[in-house]
């Protein structure tokens, strides 16, 4: 296998870029790009051998000014959507609008790169595509007969062909409510009884995957009593046109349709009966059954498939023996022939393992014997023979006993003439067996039948590599899934098993997040395994993306995060970018990462993740002021503050954060700009809320007399003062120059009113009198008032009153008073220990934080 090293050269060599290893043991930290001519010839080291010499140069400042910066790799993004996504854009900015015919050559070419590569589209995706074909429906609206023929039947084109990409790409685990409301508008759109038919094929399809499977049977029911809409000549013109244009962007809709996936109503009550089994609801089920009875079509295999799995479901088990053995009947009636027939026997195979399986799980024991007695009396095709191998394994049956029951398969041959139907056991029959091993997460089960299929000449094949990495990575076993994931490369190296050949991706992918799991595997051992996916242009899960962006990170590469992101994350769906999403702010706002690498993890962020909420935003934003880096933290808030979407610009909450973040660090120049930005801002409302962040940031950053501008703007609000607004107007008082003489108007201002004076505000306002150097008259309010019994002096008054005193020489006059006046509340004070300064002022263990 070429190893990762060399598969870099050879990328980098194609793509003429310079050749860099990290992993070079001898790397020259000064290298000049050019040998003196002195030094071209090679000069011999102590052992007679030629050694390189380089000159050393200085640069500028001893910095390389003019390299060229590293630029990331161009984002992986479908054709098409860069265009969509500027109408969306244009649309929430109220800017002029993209012209129709971009906007309907975008989406023709995404849903013809889908139709092409045969990927489904994703929920984003679907809300892009429907707003551009809104915006499309709305402009040919408005336009009315000054349309252009070729727009119109383009339009129409776009229609159909998205209707098809999305009816065949779209599964149980794919589909979301967007994809609903693409499906939904689509059907709406339809100007046609024609495109009105596919689109009904196309809604119930959806519905029914979606989990509204009443909405599709009343769609269905709908449709045949004739209710469509009534089609205009115009629109059939270019109707009729449309279907003309034999454009290969049509191939995957004709193809849909001759494999019978559109406009057949007997899968469409299938997949409304599916969809009620799936939802377990029995009377709806029973009710949609004698529907598909009344329109002959129950006597279709794959109703009787679905009534076997709801009978299951129900555990009816004289129910299940009746759909059983008319299941059984019909596939021995009509067998089909050729490729037919062996489909037909798989899939045969497949429900009768299914049914064996669920009399283990319920202990039907008894049903599955009769089921195999019954099945074993006419030399049953092989694929019901790996189904009873299987229920003999569940069974308790030894492997050697297994390995008599393949003898006695392989004995029944003598009676069979055709030596092409002869029942052999091969690799698909150990495969079967390991999976029922994996299932009782039994691995050393599972290496028997391995062992098994090799006595008996069965060699592993790439599916039994594949289970057995599955089930030792179940196990926790990564380092023996890697061994089995080398022997897979082998083998197919040397079977060359087909390029299409994609069961391991999901294995691959899982062993990759167990090897980062790990912390034991080296770096280039997981960037091998990671490399030879990438090579085939596979897909990477989310959950594997996740990971290795993380290990890059935490490797100081975040160019290579970013190129690893840019290729894959545009690809996922909401969920899958949300998750991806969560996992880097995880590692972002985590104290333990470092600044400069959750700098790095925010600018991706920023870049690829455009969708990031405000809520996530602002959590970086504080989690970079707990790091004392203001000025990232105010990078981070004028991001927000450019942002066109409305989830995300600042609200009220965003700016009290940054205020407060800035208070913290009394960075008062950060604090001027947030402020600013605020005046700018003509969507938010200023409140008492706002306003009281307002003084704090402008009081921490000794700015004390500007933060009492603020509280008289509070006092002439409507809304007016809180409790809250008062202790931080005091606050303020205690840090501003002749702020006592403003306390004590306050404080007058307060009895005039009648406000309820609290322990909480006595304290605030003796502090403001102190911290302006006036004790006495901050001991003359405290004596006063206890005489009075205005106030019980506790601990946290005498704390306060301490920390709010000017200087070290204040404070130890405030501490004499208080030891001769308090001296319990002051032992209890020293009791919660103190902090010295520079200047030997100290400061108390008392809570004295105040919140906006």
């Amino acid at each position: 296998m070429p190893s990762h090293l060399t598969r870099s050269v050879f990328r980098r060599l194609l793509a003429n870029q310079p050749i860099v290893h990290r992993g070079c043991l001898r790397q020259r930290h000064q290298r000049s790009l050019t040998p003196s001519p002195r030094l071209l010839r090679p000069l011999a080291s102590n052992n007679g051998r030629p050694s390189a010499c380089y000159q050393q140069r200085r640069h500028f400042l001893n910095f390389n000014i003019f390299s060229s910066k590293r630029e990331a790799k161009e984002p992986d993004i479908d054709p098409g959507i860069e265009k969509m996504m500027e109408l969306v854009k244009r649309q929430r900015m109220d800017a002029r609008m993209p012209p129709l015919e971009d906007v309907l050559k975008a989406v023709r070419l995404f849903v013809k790169s889908k139709q092409t590569k045969r990927q489904a589209i994703t929920d984003s995706q679907a809300r892009l595509v429907q707003q551009s074909l809104e915006y499309c429906f709305k402009t040919v609206d408005e336009l009315q007969q000054n349309i252009d023929k070729a727009l119109m039947k383009i339009y129409l084109t776009n229609l159909r062909s998205c209707a098809a990409v999305l009816h065949g790409t779209t599964t149980r685990t794919t589909v979301t409510d967007a994809h609903v409301d693409l499906a939904r508008f689509l059907y709406e759109r339809s100007i046609s009884n024609n495109l009105r038919k596919k689109t009904t094929s196309l809604l119930v399809h959806i519905l029914s995957l979606s989990g509204y499977p009443r909405a599709a049977r009343d769609l269905l029911l709908q449709a045949e009593q004739g209710r469509s809409t009534a089609t205009s000549t115009e629109a059939s013109e270019f109707e009729d046109g449309a279907e003309n244009d034999r454009d290969e962007s049509l191939e995957f809709e004709q193809a849909d349709e001759r494999a019978g996936l559109i406009d057949r109503p007997p899968k469409m009550w299938q997949e409304v009966l599916d969809a009620f089994v799936l939802q377990r609801t029995k009377t709806e089920v029973e009710r949609t059954f004698v529907m598909i009875k009344e329109r002959g079509y129950d006597r279709h295999r794959d109703v009787a498939v679905t009534m076997i799995e709801f009978c299951m479901q129900q555990k009816d088990v004289e129910a299940l023996k009746q759909w059983w053995t008319a299941y059984h009947k019909a596939v021995s009636e009509d067998p089909g022939s050729g490729p037919g027939l062996r489909k037909h026997e798989e899939a045969a195979g497949r429900r009768f393992n299914d049914m064996l399986s669920w009399c283990l799980k319920e202990n039907q024991i008894q049903l599955g014997h009769q089921s195999v007695r019954d099945v074993m009396a006419n030399n049953p095709p092989k694929p019901f023979w790996d189904a009873i191998f299987v229920w003999a394994a569940g069974t308790n049956k030894s492997v050697d006993e297994i390995g008599r029951m393949m003898s006695v398969m392989e004995k029944s041959n003598e009676q069979i003439v055709d030596r092409s139907e002869w029942r052999q056991a091969d690799i698909v029959t150990i495969n079967s067996l390991v999976e029922f091993a994996i299932s009782l997460n039994d691995p050393y089960m599972a290496e028997r039948f391995i062992a098994l299929g090799r006595e008996r000449n069965i060699e592993p094949d790439a599916r039994t590599l594949v289970l057995q990495m599955e089930y030792r990575l179940k196990v926790g076993d990564v380092d023996g899934a890697l061994i089995a994931y080398k022997a897979l490369v082998e083998h197919k190296n040397a079977t060359y098993v087909d390029e299409s050949f994609a069961e391991d991706i999901s294995a691959i992918n899982r062993l990759i997040v167990a090897l980062c799991g790990t912390q034991r595997h080296d770096f280039d051992t997981i960037m091998n395994v990671t490399m030879d996916l990438a090579d085939r242009r596979a897909p990477f899960e989310a959950e594997t993306v996740s990971t290795l962006a993380l290990l890059h990170l935490a490797r100081d590469e975040a160019d290579d995060a970013t190129d690893l992101l840019n290729t894959h994350s545009y690809h996922f769906s909401s969920t899958d970018r949300t998750n991806l999403r969560n996992a880097i702010m995880k590692f972002a706002v985590d104290p333990k990462t470092s600044t400069s690498r959750a700098w790095s993890s925010y600018n991706i962020l920023r870049d690829i993740f455009d969708e990031t909420p405000r809520d996530d935003r602002t959590e970086l934003m504080t989690s970079f002021f707990n790091r004392e880096r203001a000025d990232m933290a105010v990078r981070i808030f004028q991001h927000m503050r450019m942002h066109s979407r409305a989830d995300t610009i600042p609200k009220v909450d965003t700016y009290v954060a940054a205020f407060m973040g800035l208070a913290k660090l009394r960075d008062i120049d950060s604090v001027e700009i947030v402020h600013n930005q605020l005046k700018l801002d003509y969507n938010i409302t200023i409140t008492t809320y706002l306003r009281n962040a307002l003084i704090i940031a402008y009081t921490a950053g000794d700015k004390g007399r500007k933060a009492l501008g603020f509280w008289d703007d509070i006092v002439a609000s409507k809304e007016g003062p809180s409790y809250n607004s008062i202790h931080i107007a005091l606050r303020a008082c205690e840090k501003s120059p002749f702020g006592d003489l403003r306390a004590k108007e306050l404080w007058a201002l307060l009895r005039r009113r009648n406000v309820e004076l609290d322990q909480a505000l006595w304290a605030s306002y003796v502090a403001a009198l102190a911290g302006n150097g006036d004790n006495d008259s901050a001991i003359h309010t405290i004596e006063e008032a206890e005489k009075a019994g205005q106030l019980e002096v506790d601990a946290f008054l005498l704390g306060s009153l301490c920390d709010g005193a000017n200087g070290q020489i204040k404070q130890q006059e405030i501490e004499a008073w208080a030891r001769e006046k308090y001296p319990v509340q002051w032992e209890e004070l020293e009791g919660l220990g103190s902090e010295e300064d520079i200047a030997g002022q100290r400061s108390f263990g008392i809570d004295r934080r105040l919140g906006p």
